[in-house]
């Protein structure tokens, strides 16, 4: 197992995402609308979306990657009222360019029946060429350089689809997920942590755990199609190596999900999609519980303690799939997501600045024969910047800011 996560971590080093640290959409076909299209069965990556929509798939095969372009970091300002803050200046993180990895197969056991591999690339990660805690620290607890954080979640989807009747798809995937994670220049915190020995700086740390997708699709009219998946919490083994910097223990669960939507053919060949999507980020304790407590006595690792603070994703996304030619399908899209980072929960979220909420997106796929096609997606998701505080900088304010671009390619084989 470890084997394959040095694999995950080589291929997608440094992965970053966009609704928090999941992915704006999935599949190249879903993403060039923004991820909507929880209601389209258009490729084998859809069963990782919604796993009721494979059966109107066929058989096919998909490789694919994307370029992944995030500029991220903050900014502190000059106005602490003490000395336990973070030195002023901006402070841009490393590593702005990243390939990630995408794979999907889907085959038919029969006219009603389907199954499907799909795997789902999720993470976050940050890199500071400095001592960002050296006025946190006390005798024993010194900072270290370089501070940062990396998490990467390999999500595996194996969907089972059945055609109920002419307009209804019902269907099951049991994941399987793997994670890894390490944490850097993190020594001070080791001073109010119940497992001071782990905290940072001890590599990466390995998870895997389990869960389970539900969905359907259903047809009412021929112009129209609804669509639900809901995926349960991925219950994952402990970081044990981090502890004493995740909330219980070292736990780190990932959320459960759901994305609803409507898909509406407006005339022959142009068809519009709307979804909503909610990640239940607050559930997780390492990343919901708040850090705007005071850090007087040992509480990093506790039932309790600190998280990000992060509240539940919500996104709308909107969709466009035009058939401009037989061979030849455009699509276009925006998402808008809420801020997930509440202003008072600044301190740790310099570690994980994902305050990104809108994205543009447009995409096309050709079809080069009947048995290949392709397919290339292009993200935009504009600088947005979060202006907050926290009560342990001294009422020092900054600002958490992130920019990203990606461009996805994705080739299919159909059989």
């Amino acid at each position: 197992m470890k084997r394959v996560l040095i694999l995950l971590l080589f291929f997608s080093a440094n992965l970053n995402a966009t609704n928090g640290y999941f992915s704006h959409g999935i599949g190249t076909k879903s993403k060039s609308m923004a991820g909507a299209g929880v209601s389209l069965g258009e490729d084998a990556a859809s069963g990782a979306l919604n796993p009721a929509n494979l059966v109107l798939v066929g058989g096919r095969l998909e490789l694919g990657g994307s370029l992944f372009l995030p500029d991220r970091g903050f900014r502190a300002n000059n106005d602490a009222t003490g000395p336990v803050q973070i030195a002023p200046m901006t402070y841009d993180s490393e590593n702005s360019l990243f390939l990630i990895p995408q794979f999907a197969y889907s085959r038919q056991l029969d006219e009603d029946r389907a199954i499907g591999v799909a795997l789902v690339m999720n993470g976050l990660n940050t890199e500071y060429d400095d001592e960002i805690f050296r006025y946190f620290q006390r005798p024993g607890w010194e900072a270290t350089s370089p501070t940062g954080v990396d998490l990467y979640q390999m999500v595996l989807h194996l969907p089972y689809s059945h055609r109920v009747s002419d307009r209804l798809a019902l269907g099951i995937a049991p994941i399987l997920a793997l994670q890894a994670f390490r944490a850097k220049g993190l020594n001070p915190f080791g001073a109010v942590s119940l497992y001071p020995d782990d905290v940072t700086n001890n590599g990466f740390d390995y998870s895997r755990g389990l869960g389970l997708s539900l969905g359907v699709n259903f047809r009412p009219v021929d112009r129209i199609a609804l669509g639900l998946s809901v995926q349960s919490r991925l219950r994952m083994s402990e970081f044990d190596d981090y502890r004493g910097l995740f909330a219980e223990h070292g736990d780190f669960d990932i959320p459960a999900t759901f994305q609803v939507g409507a898909s509406f053919r407006l005339s022959d060949g142009l068809e519009l999609a709307l979804d909503y999507q909610r990640i239940y980020y607050s559930n997780i304790a390492s990343v919901g519980n708040p850090n705007d407590i005071p850090l007087m006595t040992p509480i990093l690792g506790a039932d309790d303690g600190i998280g990000g603070g992060w509240r539940d994703a919500r996104v709308f996304k909107a969709g466009i799939r035009w058939q401009y030619d037989p061979q030849t399908v455009l699509r276009a899209g925006y998402s808008h997501g809420n801020q997930i980072i509440p202003p008072n929960q600044a301190l740790l979220n310099i570690l994980a600045p994902a305050v990104g909420r809108d994205h543009y997106t447009v995409g096309f796929s050709r079809q080069l024969s009947k048995e290949h096609e392709v397919s290339l997606s292009l993200m935009y998701s504009p600088r947005e910047e979060l202006k907050g505080t926290n009560p342990n900088t001294s009422g020092q304010t900054g600002t958490l800011y992130m920019e990203q671009t990606e461009l996805e390619i994705s080739y299919a084989w159909i059989f």
